[in-house]
This record gives structure tokens, sequence and C-alpha cells, in this order.
């Protein structure tokens, strides 16, 4: 006796499940997204527990490389040089036992809506004048609109490798900010922000928004769960959907005293339990020959990126 399909498949996020039957609606897909989400992020904390060779390597050093990195990259006019440097970021992804294709989904999942919004306008010669690439429109005489002045809208040469070099320049450092996350345990990167003198009210917030973030989305999920489970039908008239807006209203000033009372709550369980602000970790930090290794390879490599920039 074979064991049905539909029994035998497994949602990639047990607690997505929360529609009832049909189709989801906007709330119902943006609560799925959300927990997938946090799946996605529970999930990677594999990879910071791996034996691979940035997980090798002092927090402390590795955090301050990378920024180093981070800053090199935005100051170089190359787009060569920081393709190079993003080929880098997979060689050192594939080093470090991450999957090279869950590495490149997570990073280029919002490049193209964000860094794409801001550099497609670029591309054109109302923006970039230039050497035209494609010519899109042709007009028989001069269109004045604001302060631009054109005879034609084409795509141009010095603006296809401005839109190039900023998209690389964000992909790059997204990746390294991205690595720095995935082969980091995320209590090692707060104590070594610390260690770069990082105000302890900042380590605090963050530390306390990344991980109860996740509790109140799930106070989010139980709350419309809980309204659905309890509703026959939706009505989807006027007066329905005016129904539900106020609904949702109601319960976004219901999750902000929660998560009020939650933060006073684990404040006052967090000070019962000896916290006095500052970030405790197991791991005892220690410089050792890989660290210094990789320093002076982080060094060369900025070195010869800023020479290259201004050379060739």
């Amino acid at each position: 006796m074979e064991i049905p399909d539909w029994l035998s498949q497994t949602s990639t996020c047990p607690c997505c499940n929360i529609g009832v039957g049909g189709k989801k609606n906007f709330v119902e897909k943006t609560l799925v997204e959300i927990a997938g989400m946090m799946e996605r992020s529970i999930f990677s904390e594999k990879y910071a527990n791996s034996k691979g060779f940035l997980q090798s390597i002092d927090p402390r050093v590795k955090l301050i490389t990378i920024l180093l990195l981070i800053v090199t990259t935005s100051f170089i006019s190359k787009a060569e040089i920081i393709l190079g440097i993003y080929a880098l970021t997979l060689l050192f992804a594939y080093l470090s036992k991450v999957e090279l294709i869950f590495f490149i989904k997570r990073v280029w999942l919002f490049i193209p809506v964000f860094a794409g919004i801001v550099a497609f306008p670029a591309i054109f010669n109302i923006v970039t004048p230039g050497e035209p690439l494609v010519t899109l429109l042709r007009f028989n005489e001069t269109i004045h609109f604001w302060t631009f002045q054109f005879t034609e809208i084409s795509i141009t040469k010095e603006g296809a490798l401005g839109a190039l070099l900023f998209i690389s320049r964000v992909a790059t450092s997204v990746s390294l900010i991205v690595l720095l996350t995935l082969t980091t345990k995320w209590v090692d990167v707060l104590k070594s922000l610390r260690t770069l003198r990082v105000p302890q009210i900042f380590v605090l917030v963050l530390s306390m928004t990344y991980q109860y973030i996740f509790l109140l989305v799930r106070v989010v999920q139980e709350m419309h769960l809980a309204k659905k489970s309890r509703t026959i039908k939706t009505d989807m008239t006027r007066k329905g959907i005016k129904k539900e807006q106020n609904w949702v209203a109601s319960r976004i000033g219901t999750v902000l005293m929660k998560s009020y009372k939650m933060s006073d709550e684990i404040h006052s369980a967090m000070v019962s339990r000896g916290f006095r602000g500052e970030i405790k970790s197991i791991e005892n930090f220690k410089i050792r020959n890989v660290d210094r290794i990789w320093t002076g390879f982080s060094l060369s490599l900025i070195f010869a990126a800023v020479w290259l920039n201004y050379i060739v």
C-alpha cells in the first residue's frame, strides 16, 4: 500500500501552513514569507557551527577585515576589480562549506529590487549622457523636461557601465556581510562589536531586536490563525473589507502593547539572572596563526585592489 502524494509531501516551514483551504490572501502570503525567513535564518546557524575556513578565524579579526574590504569596495571605481572581489567571496563561501546556491540566492534576492531601481534610470541618456548603445525613441524636436533637454531616449555606454559598477559594488558588499553572518555565531559578532568599542546600548538593542523579532512574528501568526479558525466565510463586500481593516488596525495596537510588556518582562528576567549589559560568550577569543595569515591576505588584497584601481 503506497502513501498518497499529499501525505508524503513536507512543508519547508511547518508553521507556514496557516491556511484552512482555498487561496491565501495577502496577509497569509506575507505571514508565510516571514515565517519562511525565520526558518532560513535559524537554518543558516548550521553554517556557523561547521568546520570551514572562515569559521576557524577569530571573529574579531574576521569582523575588522571584512569591514575594511567593504570600505575598500565602496571606493573602487573599476567594476572588474569589484567583480574579482566578488568571485573571491564565492571561493571563501565554498571553502567555508556554505552552499553556493543558497549563498547566491540569499545575496541576489533583494539586489534587483533595491539596487536595480536605483541604477535603472542611470542607464538612459537623460540622466547619464554619453555614447548611445541602443536608441529606444527618437523625437523630431528637442524635448524640455525639468532641467533635462534631449532629442532621443537611449541607453548609453557610460550609463550601463555606471549601473554595472553600482550593482556589482552592492552585490559584493552584501556578499561580504552575508558571509560574515553565516560563518560567525551571532553572539560572537556582538562580542566582537564590543571589542571595537561600539557603544554598549547599541549592541544590546541589536541583540534584543534580532532575537525577539521572531517571537513577535509568531505572535502575529497565532493571532491571525486564531481569527481564521473562528471565521466560517470571509465577507468580501465593502462592509466586510472595512471590518477586516478595522481588525488589522486593532491587532497592530495589540501587538504594540504586547511587545512593550514583553520587553519589560524580558529585561526583568535577564537582570534577575545576572545580566549587566555585557554580551557573554562561552568562546574565548585568541589570535592564532590562521588569523595572522588571513589578516595578511586581506591587507594584501586591499592594497592590490587600490593599486589596480589607480594604475590600470
